[in-house]
């Protein structure tokens, strides 16, 4: 019984590493910003629980920092200007699903991934 529990919990640490591996790559998608659409493109990578990399706008690349990922859950921070904006994710395999709080609206959007 002790070698079932044992087994078990290291196959749920497994999947969980894995999820969080996955999760490393490029998505792709758009939001409307000052009332008009604004393409992003999210360059993520995975590290066991830690996140890093940047957000491509027409306007320059947003670096990410104090990422964090607890299995498809994930969250940022970036700086844009005016103090740090935190964001949360899922993430859904081919695609991820970001939610920020912006001038105290929440703001929820998907981005595709794209196959390098």
């Amino acid at each position: 019984m002790k070698k079932s529990a044992t087994l078990l919990s290291f196959l749920f640490v497994f999947v969980m590493v894995c999820l969080a591996a996955d999760l490393t790559g490029t998505y792709k998608g758009s939001i409307i910003f000052q009332e008009r659409p604004l393409e992003l493109t999210y360059k993520l990578k995975a590290e066991g629980e830690k996140l890093s990399g940047f957000i491509d706008t027409e306007y320059g690349e947003v670096p990410l920092f104090d990422g964090k990922i607890n299995g498809s859950d994930f969250s940022y921070k970036i700086d844009i200007g005016n103090g740090p904006l935190e964001a949360k994710g899922k993430f859904m395999g081919d695609s991820i699903e970001i939610t920020s709080n912006y001038a105290g609206t929440e703001v929820k959007n998907v981005f595709k991934r794209v196959v390098e």
